[in-house]
């Protein structure tokens, strides 16, 4: 069968960048296909697809062999240009990381950019192919844009938590991250507060990654918090639902400040060893580009600061608030539900 449009999906995590897409390209009768890379948690890919009632099939190879026109990726795959379709590259997350642009400008005919960080950097560095660089906002955002008080309320009877308490969300990343440096009793120390706890994907999924979980399961114990697993694969309804977000080297912190909510980005991060015997390793690994950005909220270099300072937060959220809002359009743009739209008109126009 032909396709209008394909979205290749390599991890559970891209889904919630291209739904929205999807959904505004059905609307305007588009005929759209997902492919899903059958290496990385199949099941929970297959079953995310069939709640949404899309268009599936499994396996990298397909995307060879299906006829379409346009296929989306949100990861730079090497062999685009191998492809019959146009391609278009939406990075599966926003900030300053490079996540594989020097490829993707390489390989494929579009590339998608949230702000003006994104976009005045490539122009720079890609002045050559200019007309491949699209400014659109944030796809991942339009969902959120219109949540209402009845949308938090069902989400907070789902996890049955406390009405009348405010919610802290602590969304890390995998590595470099603060998870094994938080104390056991992180919920109890903000027992006065619900704890949401969404884990990177890669956290809960691969073994080297067991002392995190071994942490998730000592914090599941206590009442005020709850863990999410990999079926919670979209961040974007917790995201209207907290009040304040503890995160450290993840993108996410622009995802809730484009929101008008305050972050306490940690910098007490659990490193290899590797990374003390070869400081050049952690140097590439870090983002040096985020540190401008780190004016967007406090900066605790300690737990026990930590605790502090999102408490001053909760009790006050004006503190970075022109800091957070200036910060967060350039990184992601306009939040305003038409994301989706601008690039249905890049694919027209494609």
């Amino acid at each position: 069968m032909k396709y209008d449009i394909i979205f290749y999906v390599a991890y559970p995590y891209y889904f919630p960048h291209f739904l929205p897409i999807s959904k505004e390209l059905i609307s305007q009768k588009y005929s759209v296909l997902y492919i899903l890379s059958d290496k990385q948690n199949s099941k929970l890919m297959q079953k995310i697809a069939e709640d949404e009632n899309l268009n599936y099939e499994f396996g990298e190879e397909k995307l060879f062999d299906i006829d379409t026109k346009i296929i989306f990726f949100a990861n730079a795959f090497s062999r685009a240009n191998e492809l019959k379709a146009k391609t278009i590259f939406l990075c599966h997350g926003t900030g300053t990381k490079q996540c594989g642009f020097d490829l993707a400008f390489e390989v494929n005919d579009i590339i998608l950019v949230e702000g003006d960080y994104r976009f005045n950097k490539f122009s720079k560095i890609f002045s050559d192919k200019l007309d491949k660089l699209k400014k659109v906002g944030y796809s991942k955002l339009d969902s959120i844009a219109n949540i209402d008080k009845n949308q938090k309320k069902e989400m907070i009877n789902r996890y049955n938590l406390d009405i009348n308490k405010k919610t802290i969300l602590y969304a890390p990343t995998f590595f470099p991250s603060s998870i094994e440096k938080m104390s056991d009793s992180f919920p109890d120390d903000f027992k006065e507060y619900n704890i949401i706890v969404k884990p990177h994907y890669i956290s809960l999924e691969r073994k080297r990654y067991k002392n995190q979980q071994k942490k998730f399961k000592k914090w599941a114990q206590f009442d005020n918090c709850r863990i999410m697993g990999v079926e919670e694969y979209n961040l974007v309804p917790f995201l209207g639902l907290a009040d304040v977000m503890i995160s450290d080297e993840s993108a996410a912190i622009f995802e809730f400040a484009s929101l008008n909510k305050p972050v306490v980005i940690n910098r007490f991060l659990k490193l290899r060893w590797s990374y003390f015997l070869n400081p050049k390793k952690l140097l590439k690994r870090m983002d040096k580009g985020i540190d401008e950005y780190r004016k967007i909220g406090f900066n605790p270099s300690t737990y026990k600061q930590m605790i502090l300072d999102v408490k001053h937060e909760l009790n006050d959220t004006k503190k970075f608030e022109i800091q957070r809002l200036k910060m967060a359009k350039e990184i992601c743009g306009d939040v305003d539900a038409q994301v989706s739209k601008r690039i249905v008109k890049v694919v027209k126009e494609l």
